[in-house]
Parts: C-alpha cells; sequence; structure tokens
C-alpha cells in the first residue's frame, strides 16, 4: 500500500512538473505583443447586421477596445471612448469595440447608454486568447500596416493614453 501512494506522488509530482515546464516553454505563445502583426479575424457585428473583419481596415489606425457590458470598469471609459472615436473621425483613426460573452440586448443598450456609434463586434473568447486580455477593459493600438503598437491599455482608458496610442500608431 505504501508503494502505490509513493508511486501516486510521484506521478502527480512529475505530471505537474510537465505542464510547468510546458508553461514555461509557451509563454506568451498566442499572444500578440507591440511590434507584431495583430491576428486577422472577421466577427460578425453586434452595431448592426453582418460583419467585420480587421483586414478591411488597413491603411487606417484601429484602436481595438475589449468590454463587457456588465463590466463596472467599461462603464467608467465608455463615454470617453465613445467621445474620442468620433474626435478622430475622418482621420484615419477607427475604434472597433470587442464584445465579450455578452447577448445582444445587454450590448445594444450599452451602446444607447453611452452613445457609441463605432463598430462593435461579438467575440467569444477567441480574440482574448490572440492578445492575452486578462480582463475588462483592455485597449489596443494596431498601426496602419497591421501592427500592434504600445501602449497597451489594461483598465480603463484615459484620454492621455488614448491620445498617446494614436499618435504612435500614426507615426508608425
Amino acid at each position: 500500500m505504501r508503494r502505490i501512494a509513493q508511486s501516486a506522488a510521484v506521478t502527480v509530482v512529475l505530471a505537474l512538473l510537465v505542464v510547468l515546464i510546458w508553461d514555461w516553454a509557451h509563454q506568451g505563445a498566442g499572444k500578440v505583443t507591440a511590434g507584431q502583426v495583430a491576428p486577422l479575424w472577421t466577427k460578425s457585428r453586434v452595431d448592426t447586421t453582418g460583419t467585420l473583419s480587421l483586414a478591411s481596415l488597413r491603411g487606417k489606425v484601429v484602436v481595438l477596445n475589449f468590454w463587457q457590458s456588465y463590466c463596472a470598469p467599461c462603464t467608467h471609459e465608455a463615454r470617453l471612448l465613445a467621445d474620442t472615436s468620433r474626435s478622430w473621425s475622418g482621420k484615419g483613426v477607427v475604434f472597433v469595440g470587442v464584445d465579450e460573452q455578452d447577448l445582444r440586448g445587454p450590448a445594444l443598450k450599452f451602446m444607447r447608454r453611452f452613445d457609441i456609434t463605432y463598430p462593435i463586434v461579438a467575440d467569444d473568447l477567441a480574440l482574448t486568447g490572440h492578445y492575452g486580455v486578462t480582463g475588462y477593459p483592455e485597449t489596443f493600438f494596431i498601426d496602419r500596416r497591421g501592427r500592434v503598437v504600445p501602449p497597451h491599455i489594461v483598465g480603463p482608458a484615459t484620454h492621455a493614453k488614448l491620445d498617446e496610442g494614436i499618435r504612435k500608431a500614426l507615426g508608425t
């Protein structure tokens, strides 16, 4: 009986070691970082019918914001994002909201509440994995060539951080 318990303990320790080594070797795998080309995607629109693809926005700076309608920090930045998107409209900058795991009704209500007029796409966590999103909201900046540029904003965006990210993306 004692040998069985020892063998089981050794097996568990070895399995955990294998998982730890695999995780360390794959750390950041599949997660886009500054300077890398943003993964191409096509997603269903929440704000209207049809789809939107990242490829269709090539040549423009894209401000990609991950959010959820029931996320309290997302409400803190929503109006700022809506206002900032309007101020950059027509200047080669497009805001795109990525609504995560939300029903369409609450998402539309959120958009009306904060007067969001930029495109919103629905996601089922596929994009969060590619971008390494750890919580909501998070914002990424993609330059005209499709590359992610810093800063990556974790948490509610500020006017200064949005402006910094947009200007860097325009300058690359």
